[in-house]
C-alpha cells in the first residue's frame, strides 16, 4: 500500500490554517472583546496614537498561549512567526492608509515586502458604498496576504519617513485578495462592555454593579432628567441643578475631573463613552455634552472629524439620541466649528442631528459669558435642538459692560501667594519699564506685535521675513525713530531674558500706558495687554492673567467665578483646575441657554416615557 502524498502548504495556507485550528471560538470570542475594549478605552481617553502598540501586544498574547508555534520576532519588517515563518503586522481601522514600516528599520526605507502580511481588521463593513468594484463587505478579522501578490499588485508610496507606504486601495485590494484566496480568519462581534481594561489590573470582566448604579427616575416636568456627557467638572451639573434638573448618567475621560464631579454631586462618572452601552443609560429629557472641542479649535490642531482620539466623538452623542430621543440637547464646542473645514464640518453634524429626529438652525447659538454680565469674552457655539421639530430663535441679548473687578478676590491671604516671581517678574518689570520710557515722552505705545529682537535685525531674505514682512518693518522703522530712548533698554531685555524668546514681545491691545492698569497673559505670541474690563478666554493650556495693580496671577477662586462656578466649589491651585476650569463651560451660559430651552416644553414632551 503506497502512503498518500505530502501536501506542501504555501506559507500563506500553512498561517492560515494554524489560525482556523489553533483559535478556538472561545479564543476568537476573547480577542473580540479585547480589541473592542482597547480601542474604546484609549481612543476616549486620548491616547490614539499608542493604540495600536497595545493591540499588537494584546493579540501576540493571546497567540502565546493559544499557537503552539507562535514566537514574537521584531527584526526589520517583521513583528512575528508562526510555524516558523515571519509575518509583518498590521491593523486597520476601516478605510485608511498602512505603512509597512516605521521605527523596526533604521534607515526607514525598503521598498518592497519581505514577508506576509497579517492583517488585523477591526471594522467590519464596506469602505466605498458606492464606489463601483470597490463596495466588497470586509468582515472584522486576520487577513493573511501573500507577499509575492503584494509585491505584483500594490503599489508602495513614499513620504518623508518611508518609501513603504500604502493607501486605503492598496490596503482594500490586499484585504479583498486574502478573501477570496481564503486566506482570512473572522472574529466574531464583540460583546460590548464585557471587559474593563487598565495598565495596572489588565482586563477584568465588567461587573454587572456598575451597569445598575445609575438611578432611573420617573418623568416630572418640573424636575427635567439629564445626562452630562463629557461632564469636565460639571458647569451643566450646576446649571441643570439650579432649575431644577435630576442628573441620571455623567461620563468623562479625565481621571481628575472625575473624581471632582464625585466630590461636589456625589456622583461616580463612566470614564469612557466609548465602553458604554446606550441601553444602560437611564431615560432622560436632555442631553447635554460639551464634546472635546480641540479637533475643531483654533488654538489647537483644527483636524476635525480626522482627529483620530476625539474628532469622532459627536458620534457617540448621535448613538444615544438615537437610543433615547430625549426632548431636547444642548452641545457645546468653539465658534470655529462653524467654519471648520469650509463649514462641511457644521453640515455634516445639522444632517446627522437631523437624520436622529433634531433639526437643527442654520447656525448655532454663539453666546460669551459677556452676554450675562460676567467678566470673561469666552464665545461658544451651543447646538440646541428638540425632537422632531425646530426650535425658535434664541434671543441673544446685547454684552452687557463688565469689570474685572466683581470676581477679584479681597483677602490677602488669599492672593499674596500668587504675585509674580521669577522670570514672569523680571519680563513684566522690564515691560513696563519700556512702557515707562514712551509714558514719559509722550509716545504712544505702539498697537502692532512689538518684537524686539527684530528691532535691530537686517535679514530681508528669510521665509520668516517674507511671511511677516510687514509686522517686522514696522518694529524696524519704530526702533530706528526711538533708537536712543530705547537702546539700552533692549540690552537690558536681551541680558534678563536670553532663552526665553516669547517674553521678549509685546502686544498692547489696551487704552492704558502702564502695566499696572492691564490685565496681561503671558503668551507664546508674547506679553499680551488689555483693558480690565473683562478677561481673555480661559485656555486649558495657556499661563493664568496677571492683574496688573496687584502684579499678581489671578487665583484658582477667581478663575472658578469666571465660569460662574459657586464659591462652594473646592479649589486648590494644581495645573489640573486651571485645565478643568479652561476647559468647562460657564455655568450662567449653560443656565440662560437651559431656562429657555425648558420654556420651550409643550404638551408632548410630557408624554415621554418614564
Amino acid at each position: 500500500m503506497h502512503s498518500p502524498p505530502i501536501i506542501m502548504l504555501t506559507p500563506v495556507r500553512a498561517i492560515t490554517e494554524a489560525l482556523r485550528n489553533q483559535l478556538s471560538p472561545t479564543v476568537r470570542q476573547e480577542i473580540a472583546d479585547k480589541l473592542w475594549t482597547l480601542d474604546r478605552h484609549f481612543k476616549a481617553d486620548g491616547k490614539g496614537l499608542i493604540t495600536g502598540t497595545i493591540m499588537e501586544q494584546t493579540v501576540f498574547e493571546v497567540f502565546t498561549v493559544a499557537l503552539g508555534t507562535f514566537e514574537v520576532v521584531h527584526e526589520h519588517q517583521s513583528d512575528c512567526a508562526i510555524m516558523g515563518h515571519r509575518l509583518s503586522f498590521k491593523k486597520v481601522s476601516g478605510k485608511s492608509q498602512l505603512a509597512l514600516q516605521w521605527s523596526k528599520n533604521p534607515t526607514g526605507f525598503c521598498g518592497t515586502f519581505e514577508h506576509p502580511i497579517l492583517l488585523l481588521n477591526l471594522r467590519e463593513g464596506k469602505w466605498w458604498r458606492r464606489k463601483s468594484g470597490w463596495d466588497r463587505h470586509l468582515p472584522a478579522g486576520f487577513f493573511v496576504v501573500d507577499h509575492d501578490f503584494c509585491n505584483t499588485h500594490v503599489c508602495l508610496k513614499r513620504n518623508n519617513k518611508s518609501d513603504s507606504v500604502m493607501d486605503a486601495a492598496a490596503v482594500y485590494t490586499m484585504l479583498v485578495a486574502a478573501m477570496d484566496t481564503d486566506c482570512f480568519v473572522a472574529l466574531p462581534p464583540p460583546r460590548e462592555g464585557a471587559l474593563t481594561f487598565s495598565f495596572s489590573h489588565g482586563f477584568l470582566p465588567a461587573t454587572p454593579a456598575a451597569a445598575q448604579k445609575w438611578p432611573t427616575l420617573p418623568y416630572d416636568r418640573a424636575q427635567p432628567r439629564f445626562i452630562d456627557l463629557f461632564c469636565g467638572v460639571g458647569g451643566f451639573h450646576y446649571a441643570l441643578t439650579s432649575l431644577g434638573g435630576r442628573c441620571v448618567f455623567a461620563c468623562d475621560s479625565d481621571a481628575a475631573c472625575r473624581d471632582s464631579y464625585r466630590r461636589h454631586f456625589g456622583i461616580e462618572p463612566e470614564g469612557d463613552i466609548r465602553a458604554v452601552r446606550a441601553e444602560s443609560i437611564p431615560p432622560f429629557d436632555i442631553l447635554c455634552a460639551g464634546f472635546p472641542c480641540q479637533p475643531f479649535s483654533k488654538a489647537g490642531d483644527q483636524a476635525g472629524f480626522d482627529d483620530q482620539t476625539k474628532g469622532h466623538l459627536f458620534f457617540e452623542i448621535l448613538r444615544i439620541l438615537r437610543k433615547h430621543e430625549p426632548a431636547f440637547l444642548m452641545l457645546e464646542n468653539v465658534p470655529n466649528l462653524v467654519t471648520h473645514d469650509q463649514g462641511k464640518t457644521w453640515a455634516t453634524m445639522r444632517h446627522h442631528l437631523a437624520a436622529v429626529g433634531y433639526p437643527m438652525a442654520e447656525k448655532p447659538v454663539i453666546l460669551s459669558p459677556l452676554h450675562v454680565g460676567t467678566p470673561q469674552s469666552r464665545p461658544r457655539a451651543f447646538l440646541l435642538g428638540a425632537l422632531r421639530r425646530a426650535l425658535p430663535p434664541f434671543p441673544i441679548a446685547p454684552a452687557s459692560p463688565t469689570c474685572i473687578r466683581t470676581i477679584l478676590c479681597v483677602n490677602a491671604e488669599e492672593t499674596t501667594p500668587f504675585r509674580l516671581t521669577g522670570h514672569f517678574d523680571t519680563a513684566g518689570r522690564l515691560w513696563e519699564g519700556f512702557c515707562e520710557r514712551l509714558r514719559t515722552r509722550s509716545i504712544a505705545i505702539p498697537h502692532f506685535p512689538i518684537w524686539s529682537d527684530d528691532w535691530d535685525s537686517t535679514d530681508t531674505d528669510s521665509s520668516r521675513y517674507m511671511r511677516y514682512r510687514t509686522w517686522i518693518d514696522k518694529n524696524r522703522a519704530f526702533y530706528r525713530l526711538h533708537q536712543p530712548l530705547l537702546q539700552d533698554w533692549l540690552h537690558e531685555l536681551r541680558a534678563a531674558l536670553p532663552n526665553t524668546q516669547a517674553l521678549r514681545k509685546l502686544e498692547w491691545q489696551c487704552d492704558a500706558t502702564s502695566l499696572h492698569d492691564c490685565l496681561w497673559t503671558f503668551r507664546a505670541s508674547g506679553l499680551r495687554a488689555r483693558n480690565l474690563d473683562y478677561s481673555p478666554t480661559l485656555v486649558a493650556m495657556a499661563n493664568t492673567p496677571v492683574f496688573g495693580p496687584e502684579w499678581r496671577f489671578l487665583t484658582p477662586r477667581e478663575l472658578c467665578r469666571l465660569q460662574d462656578f459657586p464659591d462652594t466649589h473646592h479649589v486648590d491651585n494644581s495645573a489640573a483646575l486651571k485645565k478643568q476650569m479652561g476647559n468647562a463651560v460657564s455655568v450662567r451660559v449653560a443656565r440662560e441657554i437651559a431656562q429657555w430651552l425648558l420654556l420651550q416644553q409643550n404638551e408632548k414632551d410630557s408624554e415621554y416615557p418614564s
